[in-house]
């Protein structure tokens, strides 16, 4: 009994070691071996020696990982993202976790392996994306609200508001789900424009007016461009100028031929050259007034133009 009973104690105590040297184990980076407790790989390696204490461990080779502290010899293979399915280019994979195929921009993957990516649904002309697409979301649609429109085809479609019409302007043709307010302008705007435009040419034809006639009263008063003078003023400057040739020598010739024609007696000839030298006289005296009166008329536009 005594023997049996002592078996029993040594058989209890064995297990209860056991379990204890188990216990203190890390489970997620060590294991449990011969009853002690040995090291694993990290992340990113492969166990190529095993040793409890100090196994030897190798990096992952390309396109391989491993995401856990492990004792397996090998890494795990990265998926393959092939292009000709709509999935992006291949970008430098890590060795510590494993990648994830995404697809192409406008694209979502067609179920949840995410073995193909196909394309997004288009919203046509009136409706928007409610939901836009992405890598593992297809887009969804709905039509614009009241008062928006769109009249682009996408699957990232926005539904915009319609124009409103600035002041002056009126709603010509209502916009509708897929197109926006035209805005023309009012019967009194139109007015309001012509008005205005009629009175800046009423007014530049007045101000055009009175530089021509300041221009022609500066060259009759000043003489200063005799060739490009005013209508009137060329009648005037000729009358003057034909006056001017009309010298006292012409006249007396005239007045001697006028005389010699008449005939004459001893006391009619000195009646009639004095008659003659009478008219001569008369003339040189009108030339000289009429002279005296431009000068008087061209000092005093002098200094009415002085004063201005």
């Amino acid at each position: 009994m005594d023997f049996k009973f002592i078996a029993l104690l040594i058989l209890i105590g064995s297990f209860m070691g056991m379990t204890v040297a188990q216990a203190s184990c890390d489970p997620e980076t060590q294991y449990e071996k011969d009853g002690q407790c040995c090291l694993m790989c990290k992340p990113g390696t492969s166990m190529s020696t095993e040793d409890c204490k100090n196994p030897q461990c190798q990096p992952c080779l390309d396109n391989h990982y491993q995401d856990k502290y492990t004792t397996k010899n090998k890494c795990l293979q990265q998926p393959y993202c092939d292009r000709n399915k709509n999935f992006e280019a291949q970008v430098p994979k890590s060795k510590t976790e494993r990648s994830i195929c995404k697809c192409k921009v406008g694209f979502h993957c067609s179920s949840e392996e995410c073995i193909t990516c196909v394309e997004h649904t288009v919203c046509q002309p009136g409706y928007r994306a409610k939901v836009i697409g992405n890598n593992s979301q297809d887009t969804e649609c709905e039509q614009c609200p009241d008062g928006t429109f769109n009249n682009n085809a996408s699957w990232y479609a926005q539904c915009r508001k319609w124009t409103e019409c600035e002041k002056g302007y009126q709603v010509e043709e209502k916009g509708t789900h897929t197109t926006d307010n035209t805005c023309a302008g009012t019967q009194r705007g139109h007015i309001i424009v012509i008005s205005i435009l009629s009175a800046v040419f009423m007014v530049t034809v007045v101000i055009l007016v009175l530089v021509y006639r300041a221009g022609c009263i500066k060259q009759r008063t000043k003489n200063y461009y005799e060739p490009q003078m005013c209508e009137e003023d060329i009648t005037a400057h000729k009358e003057t100028t034909y006056n001017n040739q009309m010298t006292p020598e012409e006249n007396e010739d005239e007045l001697s031929h006028e005389l010699s024609s008449e005939g004459f007696t001893d006391k009619g000839n000195q009646v009639m050259q004095e008659r003659g030298k009478e008219e001569i006289v008369s003339r040189q005296e009108s030339q000289l007034e009429s002279q005296f009166e431009s000068q008087e008329d061209s000092q005093s536009m002098d200094q009415f133009y002085k004063q201005v």
